[in-house]
């Protein structure tokens, strides 16, 4: 599950449906390479297709609400309550988020496959996969490493500026989380997670009235925000 779980209707646990009861790792496996090697043969005829995530960065699990995308996941063409047509492509990013969530290895062949097809089109989204994969194998270092590669390729990809922070905390790499948020919030001040993260952080400083400060910044922005909602009121008691 990626740190933006207390914002997002973000799909966990692996999609596909490959159960390693009764069958051997090998088989398991080849029938997952099987899979994607079809699935890479669809998506050759959408290669004018440009990323199917917005230009925002937003990927498949927030820009949908949950519903479309584990309906997207699923394979069901049809998105609930937007009657979005969903595209194989589209169905390939969401099953590599949701792999990625599951620490399903293909994950990371699933990601090449579709960097190697779409080329600089198909965004940052793929290595923003690889980075939550690493983090779901609690490999934090190599999940930064990709988080940066994400940033590089689309320094709009708020998502990825959130959990290499998150890492980093966890880390207590307290600094660095700082200027990371820091540099979020530049680029975009209305962005609520980075409030509540910043909040986050600055109770772990000690920083209470900053804290406070930040938790109300994110309520303002988005009242929907539980975590940062119970954090505030704790802190309010």
């Amino acid at each position: 599950m990626s740190n933006l779980s207390p914002f997002l209707s973000s799909p966990s646990g692996p999609v596909l449906a490959f159960s390693r009861t009764g069958l051997s790792y090998k088989e398991n496996n080849a029938g997952k390479v099987r899979w994607i090697a079809l699935l890479m043969t669809c998506l050759v005829v959408f290669m004018s297709c440009e990323s199917p995530l917005s230009e925002n960065a937003s990927t498949v699990s927030t820009s949908m609400p949950e519903t479309n995308s584990e309906a997207l996941a699923a394979g069901d063409t049809h998105s609930t309550g937007d009657s979005l047509l969903a595209s194989p492509l589209q169905l390939a990013y969401a099953r590599a988020l949701r792999m990625a969530e599951g620490g399903d290895p293909a994950t990371l062949l699933l990601c090449d496959s579709l960097l190697a097809q779409q080329g600089p089109r198909g965004g940052a989204e793929p290595y923003y996969y690889k980075g939550i994969y690493y983090t779901t194998l609690k490999q934090p270092q190599k999940a930064i490493a990709w988080f940066d590669k994400t940033i590089e390729t689309d320094y709009n990809f708020f998502e990825a500026y959130i959990e290499k922070s998150a890492l980093l905390i966890e880390a207590n790499q307290y600094e660095p989380a700082y200027k990371e948020l820091e540099l979020l919030r530049t680029l975009s001040t209305g962005y609520a997670p980075v409030h509540y993260w910043l909040g986050k952080w600055a109770l772990l400083q000690n920083k209470k009235q900053m804290a406070i400060r930040h938790y109300r910044l994110a309520l303002s922005l988005d009242s929907t925000l539980t975590e940062a909602r119970l954090a505030l009121e704790q802190l309010e008691k």
